[in-house]
This record gives C-alpha cells, structure tokens and sequence, in this order.
C-alpha cells in the first residue's frame, strides 16, 4: 500500500504544478481558454476519432511545453536574480519549445477544422460514440483546474 500511497502523492503533486503554472502564468490561462474551446468543436463537429487523436496530442503539447517552460524559469530565478547570458538562453530556449508546440497546435487545427466550418457539418446526435465521452472529459477537466485555481487563489 505504500507505493499506492506514493503514486498517489505523485498525482497531487503534478495536480499542483498544473493548478500553479495556471494561476501565474497568462499564457497558461490562454492555452487553457483555447483548448477549451476547441475541444468544445470536438463535441459538436463532425470529427473523426483520428481527427480528435491528432487534436489532443497538440493541446497537451502545448501545455506541457508550458509547464517545462514554468519548470525551467523558475529553476533559472532560483539560481540566479542577476541578469546571466545563460540564464537568458536558457528562459529564452524554453519559450521557443512553447512557441513551436503552439504553432504545430494552430497548423493541426486549421487541418482538421478548416473545412468543418463552412459548410458547418455538425457530429450527429443520436448514439454517441466513444470519442464523445472521451473528448467531453477534456472540458470537464479544464474546468476542474480553472475553479481549483480560483479557489487556490482564494485561500493563498
């Protein structure tokens, strides 16, 4: 039982990087409000399971580029309150990971939503699929983080 004890403390720990990186970091709201969104068109549009595959891997790219970027400036400060050539490498290259996720995120949306807009072809509503359920807890969980946020912020 103490390695369920430990994973569980895993969990709680990447909960908290994610509830802080969204809390201090404006970019990280906007990942969020994004992905938010567009895993809403997921729900209502026609798309396909492979679709939604290629759709999900560039919202967590993205928000885990984010995260490191979070990760690496912090370490960076830590280290150093001074201005180093180094440090500014390093915050600098961490941006541009965040950078190059959100570009591949824009160019797989465009891809698949592009032609789902006009002429608006809406996901059929009888008998949802898998995917439907699946793509549904995106939205749930953002929401999680966002009220948890909220509510971290209420109490520190």
């Amino acid at each position: 039982m103490r390695w369920l004890q430990g994973f569980l403390n895993s969990l709680r720990y990447a909960s908290e990087g994610i509830t802080y990186t969204l809390a201090t970091q404006r970019n990280m709201q906007i990942h969020f409000a994004i992905a938010f969104v567009v895993m809403i068109f997921c729900l209502v549009l026609d798309v396909s399971r492979s679709e939604i595959i290629l759709v999900f891997f560039a919202i967590v790219l993205v928000i885990g580029a984010e995260l490191a970027n979070t990760a690496i400036e912090s370490l960076v400060d830590l280290v150093t309150a001074d201005y180093h050539k180094l440090a500014k490498i390093a915050k600098d290259t961490a941006a541009a990971a965040v950078l190059l996720a959100a570009l591949h995120a824009i160019i797989v949306g465009l891809l698949v939503f592009h032609d789902k807009f006009w002429p608006l072809r809406l996901r059929p509503l009888p008998g949802q699929t898998i995917e439907w359920y699946l793509v549904a807890l995106g939205p749930v969980m953002i929401l999680y983080f966002i009220i948890r946020t909220w509510v971290t912020r209420g109490r520190g």
